[in-house]
């Protein structure tokens, strides 16, 4: 009967250790079902992070082309403004252009004797004989006026470079939005 006993407990202790052996695979396998899972899940996260990395840093340069593209047209249209204006007021120095204005005769300038005389009648006789008296503006006249439309070109085109980099930080905005 001791012997009986000895192998029932030798049995009973070989089927403990079997059973935990199979627990503890069971245990492990579980384990590696979901570390793989959670591994599966990792590799395609930081795929994506690279992905939305490399399109940030292609709009980023994108976004840095455009601005270099807008500052670069700004300075450009500049140098044209101050060319034009340059070039105008060099002609108008020279006497090749000349700037007019209509006059409209008064009466009282009329009844006067013709206040304005011969630069009235030179005026409407270069206009080619359209009937409407001008007046040649003077040299100071003509420049400020040049001036102030070079001024008003100059905005213009401070305008426009404003516009475009509005432009461009929309279309970097716009782009990132839709992507998360």
């Amino acid at each position: 009967m001791k012997r009986g006993v000895l192998l029932a407990l030798a049995a009973l202790l070989a089927a403990g250790a079997l059973g935990a052996g199979a627990y503890r695979a069971g245990m492990n396998a579980e384990r590696n079902a979901w570390l793989a899972r959670d591994n599966a899940q990792l590799r395609s996260a930081n795929a994506r992070i690279a992905q939305l990395q490399a399109q940030a840093r292609a709009q980023e340069q994108a976004h840095g082309t455009a601005m270099a593209a807008a500052a670069a047209q700004f300075k450009k249209d500049l140098h044209d403004v101050r060319t034009q204006k340059d070039g105008v007021i060099a002609d108008l120095r020279s006497g090749r252009l000349r700037l007019r204005i209509p006059v409209v005769p008064t009466s009282a300038a009329c009844g006067a004797g013709g206040a304005g005389g011969a630069s009235t009648e030179a005026g409407a006789g270069a206009a080619g004989g359209d009937g409407e008296a001008r007046a040649e503006l003077s040299g100071a006249a003509a420049e400020f006026l040049v001036s102030l439309a070079s001024e008003a070109d100059a905005v213009v085109r401070q305008l426009s470079a404003c516009q475009a980099v509005v432009a461009a930080d929309r279309e970097l905005q716009g782009s990132g939005d839709g992507e998360q």
